[in-house]
């Protein structure tokens, strides 16, 4: 069963909380990923109150922020470039995910694509290029 976030809302099924060392993504809200059985990793995340700009709709630089932060869990980098396409606008209370794909990757850089949706639609598309974490000894 899946844990429910600060306002009481439960995300979809498989999904659980995505703990974080970092100070500003903590800050900016709970995350949460889900292990597929291929081994691929969807993060998703409610757009709330403290995610919105004065319309109701989600921020573009949460948006941005969500994608950046997805890519570099499932990429396990430290962001190098990225670019982003705004489709379509997210409503506060809507559920999104990160779908990614890892096109490329070696010891030195990997290169990868985000699509964020809410249900069936598109929101953002996003590219990254992304230099793996280097081990701590």
């Amino acid at each position: 069963m899946s844990a429910k976030n600060s306002e009481g809302r439960t995300p979809p099924e498989g999904f659980t909380p995505l703990k974080s060392k970092s100070p500003f993504v903590n800050r900016i809200g709970t995350f949460y990923v889900r292990k597929g059985a291929d081994g691929s990793r969807t993060v998703g995340a409610f757009v709330d109150e403290a995610r919105v700009n004065s319309e109701s709709y989600a921020h573009g630089g949460f948006l941005l922020a969500f994608a950046d932060f997805a890519l570099s869990i499932v990429t396990n980098g430290i962001t190098v470039n990225i670019t982003a396409d705004f489709l379509r606008p997210a409503r506060l209370g809507d559920w999104i995910e990160a779908r990614i794909n890892i096109r490329k990757s070696s010891a030195a850089l990997v290169f990868a694509d985000a699509i964020l949706v809410s249900g069936e639609h598109e929101l953002v598309r996003v590219g990254g290029l992304f230099r793996p974490f280097e081990k701590k000894s």
